[in-house]
């Protein structure tokens, strides 16, 4: 079961129109609704208009959270930033067969101290529905974040 701050791979998450292969995406668990469905965003290494500073930045069209490089040995070794654009919550059901089949795995776990601020800015990105932005705050508040 995913958990909040978990990063997980999702390996046939989109198709690639030049070769027709799947391709990975990254997405980083936001919350875990009572009913197990998952509020997520995705991680990207696009810079396009997102900002460094400030880190939060839900302006433009490409609104996002600098989380620097997440991971400098590993999977997520570039510049990555939270993509605050919307995203439907994902189906725990679902969710849990693609974990089983490995199509989703978890590779990472952002620490506290960036997964806070990260989790304050998507819970107020223009994208967030009320019912998304009150399970982040939940999981902010569970996690005693400042």
């Amino acid at each position: 079961m995913p958990t909040v701050g978990d990063v997980w791979s999702h390996k046939d998450f989109y198709v690639d129109s030049a070769t027709g292969e799947f391709l990975t995406k990254y997405l980083l668990v936001l919350a875990v609704r009572p009913d197990g469905d998952i509020v997520y965003r995705l991680l990207t290494s696009r810079e396009y208009n997102r900002t460094k500073a400030p880190t939060c930045h839900h302006e433009g069209d490409r609104p996002g959270f600098y989380l620097s490089i997440p991971q400098p040995t590993g999977l997520l070794n570039k510049e990555t930033w939270l993509d605050l654009r919307e995203e439907e919550d994902f189906d725990a059901k679902k969710f849990s067969d693609f974990a089983a089949a490995s199509i989703l795995q978890q590779v990472h776990m952002i620490s506290i101290e960036q997964l806070c601020p990260a989790l304050r800015c998507a819970a107020y990105a223009q994208d967030t529905t009320r019912s998304q932005k009150n399970h982040i705050m939940a999981a902010r508040a569970a996690l005693s974040c400042p």
